[in-house]
This record gives structure tokens, sequence and C-alpha cells, in this order.
């Protein structure tokens, strides 16, 4: 049912959210041709901001894949989910895991310790409030996105998003 003073509907906000998880995907499944690589090594440098259940999942989807790739930055607000991830990929992905103690980030600004940190690929898995601010941050820095949906939780960082999607584009 809509409000008189607010014509959008919750169907009509679910199909922009899905729309948004939709091209947030799309933003990660772009070429990584064209100026990703250092000269000479073709492998893609993955990040993971939040090593919850949701982020491990994703990391272990990416560490599946037939090419190249590497877990080399991790980061999340609390210190025993971070190590508790990151033993998971060790275990199923050891070959394709190359976190150093350098690139373990903990905190409320590990995001952007991840993104700064030379990756070519960065997952968002935080709590869905936190990655309309995650999601500009590595925009604004050139990376490619995999996010896990919800992007947000309001109209204010929905906005956020499809503000950084265009910028993205």
């Amino acid at each position: 049912m809509t409000n008189p003073t607010n014509p959008t509907s919750r169907r009509d906000f679910m199909k922009t959210s899905s729309g948004l998880a939709l091209s947030a995907g799309t933003i990660a499944q772009l070429s990584l041709s064209s100026g990703v690589f250092a000269a000479g090594d073709d492998t893609i440098k993955v990040g993971l901001v939040g090593c919850g259940g949701r982020g491990t999942g994703a990391a272990t989807q990416a560490l599946s894949t037939e090419g190249k790739v590497k877990l080399v930055a991790v980061g999340d607000a609390f210190e025993d989910s971070l190590n508790g991830s990151l033993n998971a990929l060790k275990n199923s992905h050891k070959d394709r895991v190359d976190v150093d103690s350098d690139h373990k980030f903990v905190g409320f600004d590990a995001y952007k310790k991840v993104i700064d940190s030379d990756v070519d690929l960065v997952i968002l898995a935080t709590p869905p409030g936190f990655r309309p601010g995650h999601f500009e941050y590595a925009v604004s820095k050139g990376k490619h996105v995999f996010m896990e949906k919800p992007v947000a939780v309001d109209g204010p960082g929905v906005r956020k998003v499809l503000e950084a999607v265009k910028v993205a584009k």
C-alpha cells in the first residue's frame, strides 16, 4: 500500500533494491582486462571486508574460480571474526590465501585499509547499514566490487549507492 505523501510502495522499493544488488554484481563482473594487472602478473588480488559467514562464503566462491586469484587483504570490526574467517579460507584454499599480518585490518576503518591495500577487487560483506559508504569509497578508489545484498537499509543509503554506481559507470 502506498502512502499518499510518498508514492513509492514496498514492492517498488524491493524492485529498486534488487536492481541495485544486480548492478553491484554486474560491476564486479566487468572485464578486468584493461589496466588492472601489474605487468607480467595476471593474478586478481581480492580484499574481503566483513569476515562473517556471508563474507567467508563470498570469498570461498571467489577463490573457487578457475582463473588466477588470491585473497591478499581482510578486514573486520572484530579480530575473532577475522581470524576465524581467515583460518577457514586457508583450510579450504591454502594456495590462494596470501594474507600477511600487515594486511589483516581490525576496526571500523578496516574497510579503507583493505581497499587501499593494492587489491583489484573488494568483497563488501559488512552489515548492510555500512555498505553504501564502503561501496562509495571503493568506487572512488577505482576498485571492482562485489557487494552482498541488501545494498542499503534506507533511502539515503540507496541514493548513495545509486550515485556511486553512476560514478563507477
